[in-house]
C-alpha cells in the first residue's frame, strides 16, 4: 500500500568545512551558543568522526563568532531585568555550559547591593502576595520558597516577608 522511500542519498563525507558550516548555520539560525553546547551538538551530529569538531569550533572562537563571555553577559543582563537573584542566574549560566570563571565574572559585573536585591525581592513579593507583611505560617513558607527559588538569599527573603510599607529600609 505505502511504498517505503528508498534512501538513495549517499551519506556526505564529514569534513572540516562541513562541520564549520553546520556550526555557523546553527548560530545564524538559532542565535548564540556557548562553546560547550555547540561542541555537544556537533559531537552528536558528527559522532562517526569527531576529529574536525574542535578545529571548527576554534576557528569560530578566533573570529569572534563564538564568544562565551559576551553571550553570558547578555543572558545575565536579561535575567537581571527580570528581577532574578544572583543564585538563580548562576544556576542558569551553569546549565548553559559556561565555565565557573565566566560565571563569576558575569555575577561580579552585576552592580547590585543588598538593598537592590531587597528591592527586587520586594517587587516579586508584592506582585504575588500583596503589600502587607505575611503572618500566616503556611503562606509565609510558600512566599519564602518562592523568593528563594527566584535566587534570593534566605536572609533577604525573610526581611522582605516581614517588611511593612510603613517602615524604612
Amino acid at each position: 500500500m505505502y511504498n517505503k522511500k528508498q534512501n538513495n542519498i549517499a551519506p556526505q563525507d564529514i569534513s572540516y568545512d562541513r562541520v564549520k558550516g553546520y556550526m555557523q548555520w546553527m548560530i545564524e539560525r538559532y542565535g548564540d551558543y556557548s562553546a560547550k553546547k555547540l561542541r555537544q551538538k556537533a559531537d552528536l551530529l558528527f559522532r562517526e568522526d569527531t576529529q574536525f569538531n574542535e578545529a571548527a569550533l576554534n576557528y569560530l572562537i578566533e573570529r569572534g563568532i563564538v564568544n562565551d563571555l559576551r553571550y553570558a553577559q547578555r543572558i545575565t543582563d536579561s535575567l537581571v531585568e527580570k528581577n532574578i537573584g544572583s543564585n538563580k542566574i548562576k544556576e542558569k549560566l551553569y546549565v548553559k555550559g559556561f565555565s565557573s570563571q565566566i560565571i563569576d565574572e558575569c555575577i561580579s559585573a552585576i552592580e547590585t547591593t543588598d538593598e537592590d536585591y531587597f528591592n527586587k525581592a520586594l517587587i516579586l513579593k508584592i506582585r504575588k502576595f500583596g503589600e502587607e507583611p505575611i503572618e500566616e505560617i503556611k503562606l509565609k513558607q510558600k512566599a519564602l520558597r518562592h523568593l528563594i527559588a527566584k535566587g534570593f538569599s534566605y536572609s533577604i527573603a525573610n526581611k522582605v516577608l516581614s517588611y511593612s510599607t510603613n517602615e524604612d529600609v
